[in-house]
């Protein structure tokens, strides 16, 4: 029997909302789903998508797991960076050095992602 990753879930107070911020900074597509949900589709090969779900609770804390986007140079970096809090995202310490070369953000409703380079 073969077992396969099929979505990664995300409780959220606005499913539909976060669900357009990480297909426009991702480019796949959105599909709304049913009791309030949606879910994103990848438009590039990735095996999985995402579920966004009505939460019941407001996100508390730091996320003990989280996205790292990998682009192929310092200048995509940057450019994934400036897109994303155009789109909403916000810049957030986690603890990261300046030296360590990515840049942690997070989407509009609090979850971390960070932005390296593939040197990273």
């Amino acid at each position: 029997m073969t077992c396969r990753l099929l979505a990664v879930n995300f409780d959220s107070a606005d499913p539909l909302q976060l669900a357009r911020f990480w297909r426009d900074l991702l480019g796949w597509k959105l599909a709304v789903g049913p009791h309030d949900g949606a879910a994103l589709v990848p438009g590039d090969g990735a095996g999985f998508g995402f579920h966004f779900l009505p939460a019941q609770e407001q996100k508390s804390g730091q996320n003990e797991r989280h996205f790292h986007l990998t682009s192929a140079s310092a200048e995509d970096q940057q450019h994934t960076v400036t897109k994303a809090l155009r789109l909403g995202a916000r810049h957030v310490d986690v603890g990261q050095r300046p030296e360590e070369g990515h840049i942690v953000l997070a989407d509009p409703e609090g979850n971390e992602f960070c932005v390296m380079t593939r040197s990273d």
